[in-house]
């Protein structure tokens, strides 16, 4: 899926890392007693990261459709990067269900399927990095670039 000849899913994609990154940290911090109302922060860090995250993976598998004659090494990575995601969006999505409130500092469990959730983060960003570089998903090769540009 492109905008203006720019793939959307890499755009997509920054906003919920860094959102579902900062979520965890900032109920752990909140969890701990070091500033309860991080809890609140980390409630609209989870949710919008969530939105952000739903948006990147519609994106994600409008690429992954398209995808041109891929190898069985490129479908296993793509399906990898795919199910990691889903599954970190599952994680987050559980832990966001069972907050208490968007004030109240969440238990151990929503923190603990955050924390999990912040792992799944970089290991569906490096299967997503690793189809962009290794196998160049998404990448103009040099016959599809405009000369002078």
């Amino acid at each position: 899926m492109r905008l203006f000849g720019h793939p959307v899913h890499p755009m997509l994609v920054a906003f919920p890392l860094a959102l579902l990154g900062l979520a965890p940290v900032c109920d752990l911090v909140a969890w701990l007693g070091l500033a309860t109302r991080l809890a609140v922060v980390g409630h609209y860090l989870e949710l919008a990261g969530l939105v952000g995250g739903v948006l990147a993976a519609l994106a994600g598998f409008a690429d992954l459709y398209r995808l041109d004659a891929p190898s069985p090494t490129l479908t296993k990575v793509a399906l990898t990067h795919a199910g990691l995601a889903l599954g970190t969006l599952s994680l987050f999505g559980l832990a966001f269900a069972l907050r208490p409130s968007a004030g109240a500092v969440p238990g151990a469990l929503p923190l603990g399927l955050e924390l999990a959730g912040g792992a799944l983060v970089s290991a569906t960003g490096w299967f997503g990095g690793h189809l962009v570089f290794k196998f160049g998903v998404g990448v103009d090769t040099p016959s599809e670039r405009v000369l002078g540009e």
